[in-house]
């Protein structure tokens, strides 16, 4: 005789259903999270391997943060050094044209516009902070925008306050990148310059047709302007020279970030495509163990005899 036992297949119907349930859970959790697991005790073997590569990723946006505060500075220092030149070159072009002209035209306004024009770039601040006062952040570089300020002091070096601590940056395990510039070291020749032209009209002015003595003055200050320009050009060359190498290294850094999101996602996250796939696959398995549920409970031993 066929024994037919409503208990068992109960059971087996069951555990059928409770497993589906449960593989359902998993799933959608998967999903909704788009990890794997929800602590690090899940991942057993693989624990050291993830934390020591996210204390690495941490270490390195570290860097990339460092290193895009030195690129963005050093940005800037190229801006108002650009700037601090073409001034410089126009009163050189001033002072030459005047010479040739044996006539001053517009060289002293020129040269008050120009003046005035270095010292905005140099008391530049980022975000509230002086970039040229060195650790003086707090304080403009330089007091006094007015050539006749120039003239007034002692020598042209009196009107900067910056100290002289330059801003260094930890843009790499074994990379320390001095990336500040201050204004005294910048400017103080070019400064001196233009103090020697506005010392010299302070007490004979430079107007209308030169004289003798006033072209020879200005005839020797060319050489002073050549000198202090080319220093100037040098500063910006090596602030471009660390913009450079700045700029490499962020890209390396960016690049092993990329690398390790990756080698993390790897362990970390879930296939959507195949996470979706089985959430689907679970439901219609759970709705065939509702539905044997259902028609096993109907089931009687009379239906036998």
């Amino acid at each position: 005789m066929t024994r037919v036992s409503s208990f068992g297949q109960q059971q087996v119907v069951l555990n059928g259903l409770l497993q589906s349930q449960s593989s359902l859970f998993k799933d959608q959790k998967q999903v909704a999270s788009g990890k794997i697991h929800d602590t690090y005790q899940e991942f057993t073997g693989e624990v050291s391997t993830l934390l020591g590569t996210k204390s690495i990723l941490d270490r390195t946006e570290s860097f990339i943060g460092a290193s895009t505060h030195v690129i963005r500075n050093l940005d800037i220092n190229d801006l108002q050094l650009k700037n601090i030149i073409g001034k410089a070159e126009a009163i050189r072009h001033s002072v030459l044209e005047t010479i040739a002209q044996d006539k001053t035209f517009v060289m002293m306004d020129v040269i008050r516009e120009s003046f005035s024009s270095m010292v905005s770039s140099l008391n530049t601040d980022l975000g509230g902070a002086h970039i040229f006062s060195g650790g003086r952040t707090d304080v403009p570089p330089v007091v006094g925008n007015q050539l006749s300020d120039l003239v007034a002091a002692v020598a042209a070096g009196d009107l900067f306050q910056n100290d002289q601590n330059k801003a260094v940056a930890k843009i790499g395990k074994n990379t320390n990148m001095e990336y500040g510039l201050l204004a005294d070291g910048v400017a103080t020749n070019i400064f001196a310059a233009i103090k020697n032209i506005g010392d010299f009209d302070n007490i004979t002015p430079i107007s209308g047709a030169l004289t003798p003595a006033q072209r020879t003055f200005l005839e020797s200050q060319l050489a002073v302007f050549d000198t202090a320009i080319e220093e100037l050009r040098i500063v910006n060359s090596n602030n471009g020279t660390r913009y450079s190498r700045a700029d490499e290294i962020f890209e390396e850094h960016k690049g092993r970030e990329t690398f390790m999101l990756s080698f993390i996602s790897d362990i970390e996250d879930v296939n959507m495509a195949e996470a979706i796939t089985r959430v689907n696959n679970d439901q219609i398995a759970l709705e065939v163990s509702y539905k044997l549920t259902g028609e096993l409970n109907k089931l009687s031993l009379l239906n036998y005899i």
